[in-house]
């Protein structure tokens, strides 16, 4: 299966101002869960809940994270605990979720030679970003999760799903030392 590939540069969505202005990454975000009718999500790395700020149309939202943060928006559920404690806890059947539409994941810390000022919760990794990617993939293989989206610098290879939608997104640099020459892409993958 080929996939559909974008591009969409971050200064044309915020040129829309307000909260296009301020969440640019939800606008890619709730196209694609509007784009592909996913309505029930399971973000395994919820943060503050920015993805979901222009999501206008009513999104069920599991949010799971290893700290609870002051929320942008607030989750429908949310699980304290980060993406390994939770795939033990489904795996071992010490927790269950009803079906979701797809499981969302985006790693922070990308780059561990760059400190983050403005967003400290960043600077907080438990795991690798592509360890926290490859559980996201297995929690969303074990609850059946028939999506997966991905928000990260490179295309990766998971074991039972195949991208179907990618969005290469161009932002604004507010750090140094960049090596993706602001580049970030957010991948929609599907169960095989």
């Amino acid at each position: 299966m080929s996939a559909i590939v974008e591009r969409v540069d971050q200064r044309d969505i915020q040129s829309r101002g307000g909260d296009f202005s301020k969440y640019p990454s939800s606008y890619i975000v709730c196209n694609l869960l509007r784009r592909y009718g996913l309505r029930r999500v399971l973000d395994v790395t919820y943060g503050e809940g920015r993805f979901y700020k222009l999501c206008r149309y009513g999104v069920e939202i599991i949010g799971a994270d290893h700290v609870k943060r002051r929320w942008v928006v607030k989750p429908n559920q949310f699980y304290q605990m980060n993406v390994f404690q939770l795939y033990l806890m489904l795996r071992d059947g010490k927790l269950s979720i009803d079906p979701v539409d797809a499981v969302v994941v985006d790693p922070p810390r990308w780059n561990t030679d760059v400190v983050y000022r403005k967003r400290d919760m960043f600077n907080f990794l438990i795991g690798t970003p592509k360890l926290i990617i490859e559980y996201a993939s297995k929690v969303a293989s074990l609850i059946r999760s028939p999506y997966l989206l991905v928000h990260y610098r490179e295309l990766m290879k998971l074991e039972g799903f195949e991208p179907v939608h990618v969005v290469e997104f161009t932002w604004l640099a507010r750090y140094l030392n960049t090596d993706n020459n602001n580049k970030s892409l957010y991948i929609l993958y599907k169960s095989i």
